[in-house]
């Protein structure tokens, strides 16, 4: 009896163990659970935990799940979960799109991209758990798109694929933080190649003919570098490269040059660069007799160097222009390290000072001439006088064109004055012309050692500069002076790029020579010189009285300013006692101008066009004159930023968690003065800066002369050569020639 119930009992088990078996043992990727059900191991799923679950991420488009409880009806509300303990949704998820919140548990409304396999972009292959992406996306999750590609590869052979926010730190370090920071894709191409996908060639680069006559110059490309130290009896030693960037942006690096070298060496190792970068004999060169090494200071006189500073001694410093590579051209760089990680460029101090300067002078090259309409009739004199320069030479009836050239500066037109329907301009709103120098076409009277007078109807005067090119060696000026090209002499500056003046109209200050300026451009010519003037229907709009911008403060060492002077970067400050709560703010991201929040006249993004000036003194002046270059730069906005409060940025060490130095902007070129920042309007000395937006004309009163083919031909984008039109010749279409069809 015993053996029977022991046998009913060892049945009834093996029974009960048959009942209690998971279907396909769950694969073996699981573990039989009760109710016969499997519990996946994971990133396995199915009732027998055969299929594989695919890689998540942020969905590229958000999709409904629909009726997941199968409960019919209405679906539940993105509050409510369903679902839970299932291997995609372990911690369960709701038929509508979930309620985001934030560690508060605020429901945060404008949230989307939640994490989906395969990114909402693709087909999970459950055998494999791979993504089979949509055409357009990859990555292991379907997690970004695809960079366009062809036959020659991606991008074309020509070009990196890179994330948007790559893409963005490479322009000046801007910061893309959206939710598809590493999803969105595209080429960035190499020089001389364009398009989504970089297959299309750039044609040469060059300026129209028809833009540049006897009285409207090309502005061209124009540097000046330095080498120096912050100690003196210091020696330098070793070599560099200069980098220059063409029209497409591509870099080309010289070969090694000496630290002191001559500057026929410096001319000729640009000259030498592949591909004809640099055409032969246009580089103007001029390097600074004043440097030595380590004797002395090796600056010119406080007042004519754009920075003087007396905490800095320079060694070597030249000056390089480049006529005849026509466009807006990036900074040029230097590179030290010739030889690996191993700097080729030293001195012999225990503790280095050693560093360099780059700024451009007032001249840089542009695609587009916004300040194009020549004002018929007029040229002025410039003058210096003691808290501004002005405009002279001016006759009755010069005075009334010009105002009518000069016309409205604010963008406001019912506000303006008199017959000439004109505005003054003030410190808010001033003018903005071009000088151009008007010598090489004047007949000009002079008289000889007999006493006798005469006039030069030939023309063979010419402005005189001593920034010569290789071309201009051994020959004379009408004054006699020996021409070298690369020392202290001179030679004739043909065609002489124009510069920029900014100018207001006050009877106050005179009668007689109203025109003021803020610039000081008389510092370099002679009250005699006369140029033309040309105007803009585009105006100039002070950003915000308040909001100080500015590249050093007084209280920085004398070893920290030095560091900080030609810097492409301004930081912005509360100007005044008055605005409490102002942080110097200009961005439009932050800043409510509309509301004139915080005195705030405008605000600025990314791309604007401003110039900056030291114009902030109840009155202007003598202090905020000589703070203002001799020739201003228009600068282009490239990063606006309130960055976080424990990064110090470059050579800001000293300054490590000041809220004064957060809001900073990035302009696209070194500024050519010193801004200083010494308490604001309750210094007599300070001489930071006021920003001002600049309005481009309307695109009708634009005149973009530089471009590809010099825009008098058509770029085949195949082979990148130029098909010019009738008349037009050479490789960049930029040669009048009537014999051309």
């Amino acid at each position: 009896m015993k053996f029977v119930i022991a046998m009913i009992l060892a049945v009834a088990t093996m029974i009960s163990m048959v009942a209690a078996e998971c279907p396909n043992a769950c694969s073996a990727h699981g573990k039989c659970g009760a109710y016969d059900m499997c519990l996946c191991y994971r990133n396995w799923m199915s009732n027998d935990c055969s299929e594989r679950i695919c890689q998540f991420g942020l969905a590229h488009v958000d999709t409904p799940k629909g009726d997941l409880d199968s409960s019919s009806g209405v679906l539940t509300g993105p509050g409510t979960t369903v679902v839970t303990n299932d291997a995609v949704f372990p911690y369960g998820t709701t038929e509508q799109y979930p309620a985001t919140v934030d560690a508060d548990g605020n429901v945060l409304t404008n949230s989307a991209h939640e994490y989906r396999e395969c990114s909402n972009k693709g087909m999970c292959d459950r055998s494999t758990g791979t993504c089979a992406c949509f055409e357009g996306y990859d990555g292991s999750a379907c997690q970004r798109a695809s960079c366009p590609s062809n036959a020659d590869g991606v991008c074309s052979g020509h070009g990196t694929c890179e994330t948007i926010s790559e893409i963005a730190e490479r322009d000046f370090g801007n910061v893309y933080k959206l939710w598809d920071e590493d999803s969105t894709m595209g080429c960035v191409c190499d020089g001389g190649y364009t398009g989504s996908d970089c297959s299309e060639r750039i044609c040469k680069y060059g300026a129209d003919p028809l833009y540049y006559d006897d009285e409207q110059n090309i502005r061209y490309s124009n540097w000046t570098y330095q080498f120096y130290t912050k100690a003196a009896g210091t020696t330098i030693t070793g070599n560099y490269s200069l980098v220059l960037y063409d029209s497409f942006g591509e870099d080309w690096q010289t070969a090694t040059l000496d630290w002191n070298a001559t500057c026929e060496t410096v001319t000729q190792a640009l000259e030498e660069l592949p591909n004809n970068v640099v055409p032969a004999g246009t580089v103007r060169c001029y390097k600074s007799d004043k440097t030595n090494d380590g004797v002395g200071i090796g600056q010119e006189a406080d007042g004519v160097e754009p920075i003087y500073d007396a905490g800095m001694w320079l060694h070597s410093k030249y000056t390089i222009a480049f006529p005849s590579n026509t466009g807006k051209l990036k900074q040029i760089a230097i590179n030290k390290y010739l030889d690996g990680t191993r700097p080729t460029l030293f001195t012999d101090e225990l503790t280095p000072t050693l560093g360099w300067h780059i700024y451009p002078n007032g001249f840089t090259g542009e695609d587009t001439d916004m300040v194009a309409d020549r004002c018929e009739d007029v040229t002025v004199t410039l003058n210096a006088g003691t808290t501004t320069h002005y405009l002279g030479g001016l006759d009755t009836a010069e005075t009334k064109l010009l105002k009518k050239c000069l016309g409205d500066v604010n963008g406001d037109s019912t506000d303006n004055v008199e017959v000439y329907d004109w505005d003054y301009g003030t410190k808010y709103n001033p003018h903005l012309i071009k000088l151009v120098d008007a010598t090489q076409d004047s007949a000009i009277t002079t008289t000889d050692q007999n006493g006798d007078t005469d006039t030069d109807y030939q023309l063979t005067q010419y402005p005189v500069t001593q920034l010569c090119a290789k071309s201009d060696s051994g020959a004379k000026t009408a004054a006699g002076y020996d021409v070298d090209g690369y020392g202290i002499y001179v030679c004739a500056n043909r065609n002489p790029p124009g510069f920029y003046a900014v100018l207001y109209y006050d009877t106050g200050v005179s009668a007689t020579n109203p025109f003021r300026l803020f610039t000081r451009a008389a510092a370099d010519y002679a009250s005699t010189t006369e140029f033309y003037v040309y105007t803009t229907t585009g105006h100039l709009q002070m950003v915000n009285e308040n909001s100080a911008a500015y590249t050093t403060a007084d209280s920085y060492s004398t070893a920290n300013k030095v560091d900080l002077h030609y810097s492409n970067t301004l930081y912005t400050t509360n100007y005044t006692d008055t605005q409490t709560g102002n942080v110097g703010a200009m961005d439009c991201e932050t800043v409510d101008s509309s509301l004139n929040e915080y005195g705030s006249l405008d605000c600025l993004s990314k791309n604007d066009y401003v110039m900056v000036l030291s114009t902030g003194s109840t009155t202007h002046n003598a202090a905020d004159l000589a703070a203002n270059p001799i020739y201003p730069n228009m600068y282009t906005v490239k990063k606006i930023s309130r960055e976080d409060k424990s990064l110090t940025g470059e050579n800001m060490a000293f300054e490590k968690d000041s809220e004064r130095i957060r809001n900073q902007i990035v302009l696209d070129y070194s500024m050519n003065t010193d801004f200083r920042w010494d308490g604001g309007t309750t210094s007599a000395v300070d001489t930071a800066a006021m920003v001002y937006k600049f309005y481009p004309p309307v695109e009708a009163k634009l005149y973009h002369y530089a471009g590809e083919c010099s825009h008098r031909g058509i770029c085949n984008t195949k082979t990148g050569l130029c098909d010019c039109f009738p008349g037009y010749s050479s490789d960049n279409c930029g040669m009048v020639n009537a014999l051309s069809n």
